[in-house]
């Protein structure tokens, strides 16, 4: 009997939105007044070199993260946005995609984003909000220390599910566009199923400029059909356990480098394993016109647990 129910459940869980449909929606373009931008850190010594500089030069490579900062609230249940802002400052990135965030302008519980970006010395920001929670725009953002030129916010939303959203990013780093694409993808296997057709229906089949997709696609299994969809069109993406933070077992967060090799990591610090839910995963990306190009490959670096 109780595996009967438990079988029961797996398929409710498992069947869940099949019937529900993804309506066709127009993508809202933020203005230019949506986008937060800082100054940089007024610490910095006179004539020094930043790493967005560094990077621009072509003598520094790209590094990108994802990190689902569970509203800065560690594992612990400590709320703790310091500890968040110091965990990204380590990673040394310079975009950061981050899911599960406050990016509310009112209030100290509701102004997690700019918060954070004050505090890792980021000099742009921009929400991506789904719903809202605790009397603030919650979900999505990206933060850049390269100018963040346009952004397209698209409603992933299926049926009475929680809302999900895509941050669709124009990022100029030095003479080049990349596109920075970021999700948070839901938690029942039909959810991500149309998740992924939509987000594969955004994105050109050979774009002109470099394409990285990231965020939390809660893929527990690597070679699900999702997965494989995603891989076969994007190239292979980095498959390195980040959930949960201080054990972690499962791959729920992913990064796509589209054409270019990418090398990967997942900081394991002591502080990483407590202050969110998940670990933080980082690329570091070749994007330099001889860097040899190959989506298919990347190679981990690090704790992989």
């Amino acid at each position: 009997m109780a595996a009967a129910l438990l079988l029961a459940g797996v398929a409710s869980f498992s069947l869940a939105g099949i019937g529900d449909r993804m309506p066709a929606r127009e993508p809202v373009v933020l203005g230019d007044r949506q986008i937060l931008r800082l100054r940089g850190p007024a610490d910095r010594p006179a004539g020094s070199v930043s790493p967005a500089m560094e990077t621009a030069r072509g003598t520094r490579l790209l590094r990108i993260a994802s990190y689902n900062v569970h509203e800065c609230r560690g594992v612990d249940l400590r709320t703790d946005p310091g500890r968040i802002a110091e965990v990204i400052r380590s990673l040394d990135a310079d975009i950061v995609s981050l899911q599960e965030v406050l990016s509310g302008p009112d209030g100290a519980a509701a102004s997690q984003l700019r918060y954070l970006a004050e505090r890792t010395g980021m000099h742009v920001a921009v929400a991506g909000p789904t719903m809202r929670k605790a009397h603030s725009p919650y979900g999505n953002a990206l933060l850049s220390r390269f100018p963040i030129t346009r952004v397209r916010l698209h409603d992933i939303t299926l049926g009475r599910f929680e809302p999900r959203g895509i941050i669709d990013a124009d990022i100029r780093v030095a003479d080049r566009t990349v596109r920075v694409v970021s999700t948070h993808f839901g938690l029942r296997p039909m959810e991500r199923k149309r998740q992924a057709e939509r987000l594969l229906q955004i994105l050109p089949e050979h774009p002109a400029d470099p394409l990285i997709v990231m965020g939390d696609m809660n893929g527990w299994v690597p070679g699900s059909p999702v997965m494989r969809r995603l891989q076969d069109r994007l190239g292979e993406p980095a498959v390195v356990r980040t959930f949960p933070a201080p054990f972690p077992i499962l791959p729920l967060d992913r990064i796509w480098v589209m054409g270019y090799r990418f090398d990967v990591e997942a900081p394991p610090s002591r502080l990483a394993r407590i202050s969110s839910d998940h670990l933080p995963l980082v690329a570091t990306v070749y994007l330099r016109e001889d860097a040899p190009r190959n989506p298919s490959r990347f190679r981990i670096s690090g704790d992989e647990r």
